[in-house]
């Protein structure tokens, strides 16, 4: 997590704004924004808010182009093939977390498991929220800056989607996961921790094809 004394730039405070907004799906997916009504939603200015553009390009959370900023609709066959990355980028990160991780890190991880713990399963925000943390946590453990870039891009976007189609089952069910996952680490326990992931992997892969169809008959 950020050290609360880090001073961020402007462009890195758009940037998280912003990010915060598409994940949790406070700005409609396929919408179509100009940098101006960025700028206002944002309430920032337009050089830091086109530099925060330009990072999370690079990151597919928007597309820009002529008509404007494009905040991505949510195509279950694009989740599929991000799932197959992201398949592989967490065992990796789990697998160097536990061999790296500091008593630092540990503490961090326990935080997660103590919140996700009391969590209600309808409370989606504060979930949201949760995984951003272990998300971070996970990758910074690792000691690898390459696999915190990837974690950031697969699971912003994996995040995104459940922000919208999860159900309070749903988050009940992967609730659980992590937390074995999150015990596992700290008892540096990778098959458990792997098994975990493997197994929350294969839930959101049927969780995603479910929204096939639907997706399909719109489209």
């Amino acid at each position: 997590m950020h050290n609360p004394l880090e001073k961020k730039t402007k462009a890195e405070v758009a940037a998280e704004k912003l990010e915060e907004a598409i994940v949790d799906c406070l700005i409609e997916p396929g919408s179509v924004m100009t940098e101006t009504e960025i700028s206002e939603f944002l309430n920032l200015g337009r050089t830091p808010v086109r530099e925060a553009l330009m990072k999370l390009a690079n990151e597919n959370l928007v597309r820009l182009s002529r008509a404007g900023v494009v905040i991505p609709e949510l195509n279950p066959m694009t989740m599929l093939k991000l799932l197959e990355p992201r398949s592989l980028i967490e065992s990796l990160c789990i697998d160097k977390a536990i061999d790296r991780m500091n008593e630092a890190d540990k503490r961090e991880v326990e935080k997660v498991i103590v919140t996700l713990s009391q969590l209600d399963a309808e409370d989606r925000n504060s979930f949201m929220d949760v995984l951003r943390q272990m998300h971070h946590i996970l990758a910074q453990s690792s000691k690898n800056e390459f696999i915190l870039a990837s974690i950031k891009t697969t699971q912003a976007l994996s995040r995104r989607f459940w922000c919208y189609y999860a159900t309070a089952k749903d988050q009940a069910y992967c609730t659980d996961l992590y937390i074995r996952q999150m015990n596992a680490l700290l008892i540096s326990d990778k098959d458990t921790a792997l098994n975990a992931s493997a197994e929350l992997i294969s839930y959101l892969q049927d969780f995603t094809k479910a929204q096939l169809e639907a997706f399909k008959s719109t489209h």
